[in-house]
C-alpha cells in the first residue's frame, strides 16, 4: 500500500506563545543590540528540527489575526488574559518574516482563529489523500485528531521534549476520551485559559466519568435522570451552559480557508535571504538545521568551534560519523610539511608587523590526567590566506617538532611583532606543551568582542560581522564534519592533514578578519580600549601560568572522603527502605512523589505538577531543594531532612570529591582548572574543567574537601581575601558621607548598619540585628524588594520596607546611586565600571522589556557596576602582583583566584616577606579609592586549616 504524504501544519501562535513564556527567563538569545530573539530561536528550532527530521511533502503557517467568531457570541471569551508582553509583538513579526523568506504560505480566516484554519485545512488535506501532522504548543487541537492527522505538543526546551498524539495516546491521556470528545470534555469542565465557564462544580475527573459512560453533553442531558446523583445536581439547570461552552471550545472545520497543496509543497527558498537574516539575528547555530537548497552558499570555510566543554572531542549524544568530503576554501591556505616550506614562510612571517596564530589540538582540556597533544599550527599575517603546520596527525608528511619550534620561535620572540589570537591563553598554553613560549600577546579577539558586547565564538562573529565579496555572511564549517560526534567520533590527530589545512587556516583568517574590524571599534570607545590593553590582555598569561601550575591534590584523602560518604549515603537509603518497608530510589521522582505524597500524605498545595503518574498512580510534583526545604516544616518523621542530606551528599560526592580524583593530572599529580576570562558579563573569572570556585565551605564535609588542596613539601598555602570589596565599592561610587566614614574609621559596617537602623550604640547590637542590617545592605545593591527582604529575614513585609526605607535615609547616596544608574542605562544602554568596562542592557534602553523581566534587569544594571570593578580591581592585582613577584625574584606562585581571594603556594622561608608584598599590592592597587582596601591573609599546608598572618614585629 502507497504510504500518504504529509502535510505539517504549524499552530504559529500557539508555538511563539510557548516558545516566549519557556524561554524568556532563560537568558538565551538576545541580539547584541539588545533586541530580544530568544522566542523566535525556540519556534524555529523546533520547526527546522522537524522539517529535517519528518521531511514532508507539505508545509503551511497559521496565525490567529484579531477578533473571531466567538468573541462576537461571548465577550468575555478569553478575558482575564494578562496582557499579552511588549517584546512578543517584534518576536512574532520576526518569527512570519522568516517563514516568507523559508517560502512557507501563511494561512489565516477573518474571524476564525489559526485552530480553526488548521481544523479546515487538514479535512481539506485528509479529502485529497493526505496526512496531516500538527504542531502545536495547544491541547485544544488534539480534538482534531484521527486516523490521518496526527498532534505533536512540541516545547522549545530541546530533544525529547515533544509529544506525537495519534487516537491511542489522546485516550491514554484523557483516560479513555476519544479525540471527537475533547470539546465536550472543555464544555463540561470550563477552560480557565480561555474563559470557557463549563458546567459550575464539574471537574475534570467527574467530567471524563461522564463522558465515558454517555458520550456527549447532549447525550448526557438526554438521560439526565440516569446519570449519578453526585453530578445530577450540579448539571440540572446548567444545560444551555454546556452546549454553549462546548460550541465554543469546538473547532471549526469549514472555515473560509481553501488548502492550495501545490502552494505547500516544501519549495526551494532563497538561501542567501535567509542566511542574511540568521546572520542578522544571530543565529549561527540555526543554519546547520537549514533545509536544503539547490542554492548553497559558495562561502564555505572551516573554524573550530568554541566551547568550555572540556569532553567536546570525545563526547557527543548523537553518533555520526565524520564526513568525507573535501571541504571548500575561501582563502589562500596551504599546508606546510617541508623544511623549504618551513623556511619560506618563516621569510614572510618576519617581514611582517603581524603574526596571527591558532592551534589544533586533541582535547580542549590541556590538562586532562592524559594531557592533551599539539596537533598542528595554523599561521598568517593578513586577511585571505593561511598556512598549517601538522604536528602530531597519525598519518601524512609532518616536520619534526623540534624543528618547527626553532624556527618559529624568534618569530614568537619578537617584541616589534603583534601577536594576535582568538581566545589566544589556550594556545599559548598549547604551544607550551612542545616547548614554544609565546613572551606576549598583543591582542585577542574574543576578549575584544566581549568588551565590545559581542559573542565570542569565532563562528558566531564571522557569521554576524563578516561577509563575503557578495556581501554574503560567511559560514564556518561544523567541527563535526571533520570529527564526527558520538561512538563514531574521532580525534583532530586522526583527521587527513589536507581536511585540517582549510579548518585551521580559516581560523587565523577569520582572526586577521575580525582583528581589522575590531580594532578601530575599541579605538572609538578609549575607556573600553584601557581595560583591553591596561587589565584583560595583561592578565591573559598570568592566567596561563596559573593553569600551567595547578594545584596539589592528596589523593589519598579524597579517596577516604569517597568511601566515607558513600557509607553515609548507603545509611540514608536503608534508614528510608526501613521505613517504607521496600527498597527506593532516591533518585527517582516517581518513588519519591509517592513517598512525600502517599506515604508520608505532605501538602500538594502550591507545587508545580509534572507530567506522568507514579507507580501508584498518584500525581508526580516538582521536588526541588526549595520544595524539600517548605516540606521539612511539615514533617514530623524526619524523612525529608534526610532527603536533603542525601542530596547535598551526593551532590559533594559526585561533583567533587569522585571528579576531583578523576582530574589529577597522571604528569604533575595536580589539578589544573581553567579559567574562562570573559566568562561573566559581570567581568569576573569563572572556572571549570574542575570548577575550583566553587568548593563548599559551610558544612564539615565540603570543609573536608577544602582540606585535600595540599602545599608541596616545604611550601605553604596564602589566601589573601579583599574584605568586603564589594561594598568599598559601593562606598566610593556612591560618595555617600556615612558610608564612606564608616569604612575609614575601620567600623564593622553591618554593626555601625544595624546601630544606625535600630537607633541603639553599636556595642549593643545584637547578631541578629547585624544579620538584618548585612541582609538589607546586599539587598539593596542586589534591587532585592520588600517580599525579598522579607522572605530572607523572617520580618514581615512592613518591616522589611521599614528597613529598606531607613538605610535609604541613614545612607542618601545609595536611593541617589540607584537613581542615577538606571536613568544612564535607559539613555545609553550599558552600565560602566569604574575604570570603564562596559555590561550592556539595550533590553533597558528600548523600553521593549516590561514586567518581571525589566525589574531583573534593573536590579542586574544596579549591581553591575560594583561587582564588575570589583572584578577589576581583584584582575589588576594579579597583574601587579605577579610582576612584583618575579621581580623580587619569589618563587611563590599564583595558583587560583576565587571571587575576591587569590591563592598562592609559597616557600616556608618567603612567607612573611611574600605575605607582606601580596597585602601592599593587594591594598595599593588603586590608590585613588574614597576608602581603603583591606586584605586578609591566612597561611597553612592545606587549603581548609588556615591560621590569620599577621606581620611580625
Amino acid at each position: 500500500m502507497q504510504q500518504r504524504p504529509t502535510l505539517v501544519l504549524v499552530d504559529g501562535h500557539a508555538l511563539a506563545f510557548r516558545a516566549f513564556f519557556a524561554l524568556r527567563d532563560t537568558g538565551m538569545s538576545v541580539r547584541a543590540t539588545g533586541e530580544p530573539t530568544y522566542a523566535v530561536q525556540g519556534f524555529l528550532s523546533i520547526l527546522l528540527n522537524l522539517l529535517r527530521e519528518r521531511q514532508p511533502e507539505y508545509v503551511a503557517v497559521s496565525f490567529d489575526i484579531g477578533r473571531t467568531f466567538r468573541d462576537d457570541l461571548y465577550p468575555d471569551y478569553k478575558a482575564g488574559r494578562a496582557e499579552t508582553p511588549a517584546d512578543f509583538h517584534p518576536q512574532l513579526e520576526r518569527i512570519k518574516q522568516i517563514i516568507n523568506a523559508l517560502n512557507i504560505p501563511i494561512y489565516t480566516a477573518e474571524n476564525y482563529e489559526a485552530d480553526d484554519v488548521i481544523g479546515t485545512l487538514c479535512r481539506q488535506a485528509e479529502a485529497q489523500g493526505v496526512d496531516t501532522l500538527i504542531i502545536t504548543g495547544d491541547t485544544d487541537t488534539l480534538q482534531l485528531v484521527n486516523d490521518y492527522t496526527k498532534v505533536l505538543l512540541a516545547n522549545p526546551y530541546g530533544k525529547g521534549n515533544v509529544s506525537l498524539y495519534d487516537e491511542a495516546q489522546v485516550r491514554e491521556r484523557y483516560k479513555g476520551l476519544a479525540p471527537n470528545q475533547l470539546a465536550d470534555l472543555r464544555g463540561l469542565k470550563g477552560d480557565t485559559s480561555d474563559n470557557i465557564p463549563g458546567v459550575k462544580g464539574i471537574g475534570e475527573a467527574g467530567a471524563i466519568s461522564m463522558l465515558n459512560e454517555w458520550g456527549s453533553v447532549e447525550n448526557i442531558y438526554a438521560n439526565l435522570d440516569k446519570v449519578a446523583n453526585r453530578y445530577r445536581s450540579k448539571l440540572d439547570g446548567q444545560q444551555e451552559a454546556a452546549r454553549f461552552s462546548t460550541h465554543l471550545a469546538t473547532i471549526v472545520t469549514n472555515a473560509p480557508v481553501t488548502l492550495d497543496l501545490e502552494a505547500t509543497k516544501v519549495h526551494d527558498y532563497d538561501r542567501d535571504t535567509v542566511l542574511a537574516l540568521f546572520s542578522q539575528l544571530e543565529f549561527r547555530k540555526l543554519v546547520d538545521k537549514l533545509p536544503l537548497s539547490s542554492q548553497v552558499s559558495a562561502v564555505q570555510v572551516v573554524a573550530i568551534p568554541q566551547t568550555t566543554n572540556p569532553n567536546q572531542l570525545t563526547m557527543f549524544d548523537d553518533a555520526t560519523p565524520p564526513s568525507a568530503e573535501p571541504i571548500a576554501q575561501s582563502g589562500d591556505y596551504q599546508a606546510v610539511t617541508t623544511s623549504e616550506q618551513l623556511a619560506e614562510l618563516v621569510r614572510i612571517l618576519t617581514a611582517a608587523e603581524r603574526l596571527i596564530f591558532d592551534v589544533e589540538t586533541n582535547s580542549l582540556n590541556l590538562f586532562s590526567p592524559v594531557p592533551a597533544k599539539v596537533v598542528g599550527i595554523a599561521l598568517t599575517h593578513t586577511a585571505g590566506c593561511g598556512w598549517y603546520i601538522p604536528l602530531g596527525h597519525r598519518s601524512g608528511q609532518q616536520l619534526p617538532i623540534a624543528e618547527v619550534v626553532a624556527a618559529l620561535q624568534p618569530l614568537f620572540s619578537d617584541p616589534q611583532k603583534a601577536v594576535v589570537a582568538h581566545n589566544g591563553k589556550f594556545d599559548m598554553s598549547a604551544l607550551s606543551l612542545i616547548g614554544l613560549d609565546v613572551p606576549h600577546l598583543s591582542f585577542d579577539t574574543a576578549i575584544a568582542a566581549a568588551l565590545l558586547g559581542k559573542r565570542q565564538s569565532l563562528k558566531d562573529l564571522a557569521f554576524a560581522e563578516l561577509r563575503d565579496a557578495d556581501d554574503r555572511p560567511i559560514e564556518m564549517t561544523r567541527i563535526e564534519t571533520l570529527i564526527g560526534t558520538g561512538k563514531k567520533q574521532i580525534t583532530m590527530d586522526q583527521v587527513a592533514i589536507e581536511q585540517v589545512t582549510p579548518y585551521a587556516s580559516a581560523d587565523v583568517d577569520m582572526t586577521a578578519r575580525l582583528l581589522a574590524l575590531f580594532m578601530p571599534q575599541l579605538g572609538a570607545i578609549p575607556a573600553v580600549r584601557e581595560v583591553f590593553e591596561q587589565i584583560e590582555m595583561p592578565l591573559s598569561p598570568v592566567l596561563m601560568r596559573m593553569e600551567a601550575c595547578g594545584i596539589g591534590l592528596d589523593r589519598a584523602q579524597l579517596v577516604q572522603q569517597g568511601q566515607v560518604l558513600g557509607q553515609s549515603l548507603r545509611e540514608i537509603e536503608q534508614h528510608i527502605a526501613d521505613f517504607v518497608g521496600e527498597p527506593l530510589n532516591i533518585n527517582s521522582r516517581f518513588d519519591l512523589n509517592d513517598l512525600l505524597f502517599i506515604r508520608l500524605k505532605l501538602p500538594t498545595a502550591n507545587l508545580k505538577r509534572l507530567a506522568g503518574t507514579t507507580r501508584s498512580g498518584g500525581a508526580v510534583y516538582s521536588v526541588n531543594a526549595e520544595t524539600l526545604e517548605d516540606l521539612q516544616t511539615h514533617d514530623q518523621s524526619g524523612i525529608v531532612a534526610m532527603i536533603l542530606r542525601y542530596r547535598r551528599l551526593s551532590k559533594l560526592k559526585s561533583t567533587y570529591v569522585d571528579a576531583l580524583i578523576e582530574l589529577i593530572n597522571q604528569q604533575t599529580g595536580r589539578v589544573h582548572t581553567q579559567y574562562r576570562q570573559i566568562g561573566a558579563e559581570t567581568g569576573r573569572l569563572s572556572s571549570d574543567s574542575p570548577n575550583l570556585q566553587n568548593i563548599p565551605v559551610r558544612s564539615e564535609e565540603g570543609r573536608e574537601i577544602r582540606r585535600a588542596f595540599v602545599a608541596r613539601p616545604g611550601h605553604v598555602l596564602m589566601t589573601a581575601d579583599y574584605s568586603q570589596i564589594e561594598l568599598r565599592v559601593l562606598a566610593h561610587i556612591t560618595a555617600d558621607p556615612a558610608l564612606v566614614e564608616v569604612f575609614k574609621t575601620g567600623q564593622d559596617i553591618h554593626a555601625a548598619t544595624a546601630a544606625r537602623l535600630f537607633d541603639i550604640p553599636m556595642d549593643e547590637v545584637s547578631k541578629n540585628q547585624r544579620r538584618i542590617a548585612k541582609m538589607t545592605v546586599f539587598g539593596i545593591i542586589y534591587g532585592i524588594s520588600s517580599f525579598g527582604l522579607a522572605a530572607r529575614t523572617a520580618l514581615s513585609r512592613t518591616e522589611a520596607q521599614q528597613m529598606i526605607n531607613g538605610l535609604f535615609a541613614q545612607y542618601p547616596g545609595l536611593k541617589s546611586y540607584i537613581e542615577r544608574t538606571l536613568e544612564r542605562v535607559k539613555a545609553v544602554g550599558y552600565v560602566e565600571t569604574l575604570f570603564g568596562r562596559r555590561r550592556y542592557f539595550r533590553e533597558l534602553q528600548d523600553g521593549g522589556v516590561t514586567g518581571p523581566r525589566r525589574s531583573a534587569f534593573e536590579r542586574e544594571a544596579t549591581n553591575a557596576g560594583i561587582q564588575g570593578t570589583a572584578a577589576d580591581l581583584i584582575k589588576l592585582a594579579m597583574i601587579r602582583l605577579e610582576q612584583a613577584l618575579i621581580a623580587g625574584g619569589y618563587q611563590a606562585k599564583m595558583l587560583l583566584q576565587v571571587h575576591d581571594e587569590l591563592v598562592l603556594e609559597v616557600p616556608e622561608d618567603e612567607r612573611d616577606a611574600v605575605a607582606q608584598l601580596v597585602c601592599d599590592t593587594m591594598t595599593q592597587v588603586y590608590p585613588d579609592l574614597a576608602v581603603p582596601l583591606e586584605v586578609n591573609v591566612e597561611t597553612g599546608l592545606n587549603w581548609d586549616q588556615l591560621q590569620r598572618w599577621h606581620a611580625p614585629a
